[in-house]
Formats: C-alpha cells, sequence, structure tokens
C-alpha cells in the first residue's frame, strides 16, 4: 500500500457547497493532495470527469503535493508525468499504475516524438527554478497539443526577473488566463489558465483577481 498522502488535504466535503460550478462527480470528495488546489481546479473544469488525460512537467513525489495523484486515484486519469530527480523517481517505481513515468531532464525531452493525446485534459507546469519552467515552455510544442485547463508554476516571488513570459505563449495559442498570481501564503507562485474552447459561461464564472486559489472556484 502506498504512502498515499492522507494526511495532505486542504479540501472539505463541506467546500462542494460552496463551488462556484458543481460537478456531480466531486459530490462525495473528501480529500485533496496538491498543494494550492491545482487538482481541484482541473475537477471543476473537467466537470470531474472520469478516465481524464493529463501531462505534469514537474512531477515531484507520487503522492504528497502531487497535482495529479487525485486524480488517478479517484478519477481513474492517467497520463504521463516528467521529473528530473533520481531519487525522486525512485518513490514513482509500482505506485502509480495510470502513470507513464519519464525520469529526466524535460528541456531535452522530444516531445513531438511522444504518444501523447492530441488533446488532454489537464497540464500542470511544476519546473524549478522559474527560468527553466519558462525555457520549458518555449520548447513545448502547443501548437501540437490542446489541454482544457493549465496550471503553471512561475514563483515570481523567488525570482522578479522575466518569468512572466509565459502568459503571451498561452494567450497566443488561445488559454485565458483566469487565476492571477495564485499564492501560497505570501508567496506568488502560479498563473492557471483555461482553453477558449471551454464555454464562456466557466470560463467567467471561474475568473478570479484574489490570488486566493479557493477563490477561483467557491464562492466565498
Amino acid at each position: 500500500m502506498p504512502l498515499n498522502g492522507s494526511n495532505q488535504t486542504n479540501w472539505f466535503h463541506k467546500d462542494y457547497d460552496f463551488l462556484k460550478v458543481k460537478p456531480e462527480g466531486m459530490k462525495d470528495l473528501t480529500h485533496n493532495y496538491s498543494q494550492v488546489w491545482q487538482d481541484i481546479f482541473a475537477l471543476v473544469v473537467n466537470d470531474a470527469k472520469r478516465d481524464g488525460t493529463f501531462l505534469e512537467i514537474g512531477g515531484a513525489q507520487p503522492f504528497i503535493g502531487n497535482n495529479t495523484w487525485l486524480l488517478e486515484e479517484k478519477y481513474n486519469w492517467s497520463g504521463v508525468s516528467v521529473e528530473l530527480d533520481q531519487e525522486l523517481c525512485s518513490m514513482w517505481e509500482g505506485q502509480r499504475p495510470n502513470t507513464e513515468l519519464i525520469c529526466g531532464d524535460a528541456l531535452e525531452i522530444p516531445w513531438d516524438d511522444l504518444d501523447l493525446p492530441s488533446k488532454m485534459d489537464y497540464l500542470s507546469f511544476d519546473l524549478e527554478p522559474p527560468k527553466v519552467t519558462l525555457d520549458v515552455l518555449k520548447k513545448f510544442p502547443l501548437d501540437r497539443y490542446q489541454f482544457n485547463c493549465i496550471t503553471y508554476e512561475h514563483d515570481m516571488y523567488r525570482d522578479w526577473g522575466d518569468v512572466t513570459g509565459h502568459r503571451d505563449i498561452f494567450s497566443e495559442h488561445g488559454y485565458d488566463l483566469v487565476g492571477f498570481q495564485i499564492h501560497n501564503g505570501p508567496c506568488c507562485m502560479e498563473d492557471w489558465y483555461i482553453h477558449e474552447s471551454i464555454p464562456n459561461e466557466i470560463r467567467n464564472k471561474l475568473r478570479s483577481y484574489s490570488c486566493q486559489p479557493y477563490e477561483v472556484v467557491l464562492d466565498q
């Protein structure tokens, strides 16, 4: 039995009543794992669908703090996770049956050669340091792959240099910025996007300027 991060949760059953968009499949959800509700955001945008697909660039640990484990554990999603750290990679062995782990440098991955669906439900970008994240994004073929939603960790609180270039890139590829400067306490760390193919009604309901992750998805 894996160490499934049962102590990693900031989602509670009562939160469902306050969702701006209420997927039926989230009614009985009692926990989550990601750091600032990235997994909850992905579920809400995708109507808590089962058998969804993801690409996770920067997987870190397979359970605690991971952005895709809840999707796999509770909703049978599948996908690919990329992680550079060999020690972290060893933690994935035999633990995530629906996830193909690529243990390597995201800057060197031949993305066009991977057997990925052209349309996926969720893209998670979570690399270190911020400049590397942006460098990987610049090499990633967004013209080939489309995602319903994206969470992008820019960690602006760590590097106030040119780490916001991602906004122009995503905008040029049809992604609407709905979560601005999502933060964990005092730290501005992420932007969240929804593809223009998702109905305006959903994108506008989830748009938030508060920087609080829960206020993107909750009416509070």
